[in-house]
């Protein structure tokens, strides 16, 4: 789903996690690799807060249960503090309740902790380049439960806010496709991909594609691919 930035790019992360076996070994890993650079470790909210008020790492690892509070709740304040930052959730895959709410948030994506290192490393990376971190075969259904969950309060139509490339490219990553596939499908270059996105984004005022992309299914700026 995504193109992968290379040895070229030091990727900056922060990870949020209680679970100290799971973070040192997950540091380790990292730290083995020439592009990862882990900057700081958080167990709780607030070392997360902290973390984030001294840098705003590349890739934010966030678990969702924390001892002081549901990691989750930090999301909008991470995205207000720290725009640039993508923020990765561990959790199931299996807890669709959980994976509707985060998208909802503005996370990027997610990553189950059941996963190998090596998956963890690639998501890490596609993260790091703000594209979508989902299977594909997932992300139609979580978006469709996410439609279902607003159904009972329909959104207005306004398919003007958008240009049809625009809407366009937002169908594409409700696809999962990555840039590069958006650029091959459509004939433009990989930039123009990316313009378009930014574009887009700065209009719905989202902070993620993941984000994008529910809003404006929710808001009938596109329809759920089939």
């Amino acid at each position: 789903m995504s193109e992968n930035p290379g040895p070229s790019k030091t990727i900056s992360i922060t990870l949020v996690d209680d679970h100290q076996v799971l973070t040192d070994a997950l540091t380790a890993i990292l730290r083995s690799e020439p592009d990862l650079r882990v900057v700081d470790v958080a167990g709780t909210c607030a070392a997360a807060r902290a973390s984030l008020s001294r840098t705003c790492p590349d890739v934010l690892l966030l678990d969702v249960s924390l001892p002081d509070g549901d990691g989750l709740s930090l999301v909008p304040e991470f995205n207000r503090v720290c725009p640039s930052t993508s923020i990765l959730v561990l959790t199931s895959f299996s807890d669709e309740k959980t994976l509707v709410r985060a998208i909802e948030t503005g996370v990027n994506g997610f990553v189950s902790k059941e996963r190998s290192l090596s998956e963890v490393i690639t998501a890490i990376r596609q993260a790091a380049e703000d594209e979508i971190v989902m299977p594909a075969t997932l992300l139609i259904g979580v978006l469709r439960r996410s439609l279902r969950a607003h159904s009972k309060h329909p959104a207005q139509t306004s398919r003007g806010l958008l240009t049809p490339r625009e809407q366009e490219i937002l169908v594409y990553l409700a696809r999962g496709k990555s840039v590069p596939d958006i650029a091959a499908e459509l004939s433009i270059a990989p930039l123009t991909v990316r313009t378009h996105i930014n574009n887009l984004m700065q209009k719905l005022d989202v902070h993620s594609r993941l984000e994008a992309v529910s809003h404006a299914l929710r808001h009938r700026l596109i329809d759920l691919p089939v």
